[in-house]
């Protein structure tokens, strides 16, 4: 059954139509063969053939309208994929724009971290005692980017 996908829909109904066509055609040879005293050893063989053919078209037709329910679905899928990759695309850009955002206030923020830390270094005394300036810039340098603005 997985090699009907690779035939076009054409080609399917036209199988299908014909095996239900040459069906009923065989049977109804057989049937009138009785007017064709020749052909009379091939009337069972004909109506049989023909009943065969005729049920195994409309199995096939069966078939038939599955695949294409299928197909259908699988299109209508392909459809909403192509549409959320379109979304995920928008929403990646987005994204993208915030982070490179937040790294930037980040990088700013640490730049001016580091500015106050230099001044207050000039604070320190010759004994390595850290004045209280340098533990609040850095108390306020662990916050949240952007909270402390």
């Amino acid at each position: 059954m997985w090699m009907l996908m690779f035939l076009p829909d054409s080609l399917l109904y036209f199988f299908v139509v014909c095996t239900i066509v040459l069906g009923i055609a065989a049977f109804a040879v057989g049937t009138f063969i009785k007017y064709f005293p020749p052909l009379m050893p091939y009337e069972k063989v004909l109506k049989i053939g023909g009943a065969v053919l005729t049920v195994l078209g409309i199995y096939f037709y069966g078939g038939y309208s599955v695949e294409m329910e299928w197909r259908e679905k699988v299109r209508e899928l392909e459809a909403k994929v192509a549409l959320a990759e379109e979304q995920s695309k928008t929403a990646n850009a987005q994204i993208e724009t915030k982070i490179v955002e937040k790294t930037k206030v980040i990088h700013d923020l640490q730049v001016v971290y580091k500015e106050k830390i230099v001044e207050v270094a000039k604070t320190i005394d010759a004994q390595c005692v850290v004045a209280p300036e340098a533990i609040d810039i850095l108390n306020e340098a662990a916050k949240t980017p952007g909270a402390s603005k």
